[in-house]
């Protein structure tokens, strides 16, 4: 088994309840490095929002951003990748934010619209965090994905309806409590299909690791596949061989430690 690239999701996955690499998992994601594995975030956060781990590792090649909405080349400064939301998207969002009666919430660079200015997750240098103005025209602006935070007991209600209501979209989830509208066609796979035609290397020899469904197009893309033991119960009966354990139990790092022979436990 020849392994090349690692695709890691952050939230839920790589990352522990204090919203950081352990000490075991950024050493060993070095010692991969050390080793010539191509390591890539793919997350749902915005580039800001995941630059610190990629700094935490001594740096990262490629950057997969908004569920593959984005995609940065650091090697050549430059955005590999990029889609945004199409007016008649932006303006479903309105309508679908005044049927269900939560406010939406968009990203778009690193700048995050909300109904009150009010971070609403852990924030990173170089987050801007701004009021979703109402009077604005907002369906006229360049937005790259919607959110949506709603109560776990009623995330899956509505993310079943969304499926039908945003046809002309891409509907995922990133926590239990994220519903995310992102540019149709638009996935993490599609990120990564980016970075590997770059990098020149085949899926057969990628991992991958995540926790929710805006996993689910990435971890089919790969051969190797690995879902967190805390993953949403849709994406585990999806992959039921490829569970590990949780993201507080360290279980990426000892998954890696096991699969590359590194010793480290």
């Amino acid at each position: 088994m020849t392994l090349k690239a690692l695709f890691l999701d952050l939230d839920g996955t790589s990352l522990n309840n204090n919203n950081a690499l352990s000490p075991a998992l950024q050493e060993i994601l070095i010692t991969l490095k050390r080793k010539g594995i191509h390591i890539i975030f793919s997350t749902g956060r915005s580039f800001a929002g995941a630059l610190p781990f990629a700094k935490a590792i001594g740096g990262t090649e490629f950057m997969i951003n908004y569920n593959g909405a984005r995609v940065f080349d650091f090697h050549r400064e430059r955005v590999l990748h990029e889609a945004t939301l199409p007016k008649p998207i932006l303006e479903r969002v309105f309508d679908f934010s005044g049927e269900i009666a939560y406010p939406p919430i968009f990203y778009h660079n690193n700048i995050i619209y909300t109904k009150d200015g009010i971070p609403h997750h852990y924030t990173c240098p170089g987050e801007r965090f701004e009021i979703l103005d109402p009077h604005h025209d907002w369906v006229n602006e360049t937005l790259t994905k919607a959110l949506f935070v709603l109560p776990e007991t009623e995330l899956i209600t509505h993310l079943d309806v969304a499926y039908d209501y945003f046809e002309g979209a891409s509907v995922s989830t990133s926590s239990p409590t994220y519903l995310e509208i992102m540019p149709k066609g638009i996935n993490k796979s599609v990120g990564a299909k980016h970075v590997l035609e770059a990098l020149n290397i085949d899926p057969k020899h990628c991992i991958a690791f995540g926790d929710q469904l805006n996993d689910f197009e990435l971890l089919s893309l790969v051969a190797h596949p690995f879902v967190m033991g805390n993953a949403t119960e849709r994406l585990k009966n999806h992959f039921p061989d490829r569970i590990i354990g949780t993201n507080i139990e360290d279980s990426v790092a000892k998954t890696l430690d096991t699969l590359f022979e590194l010793k480290y436990f």
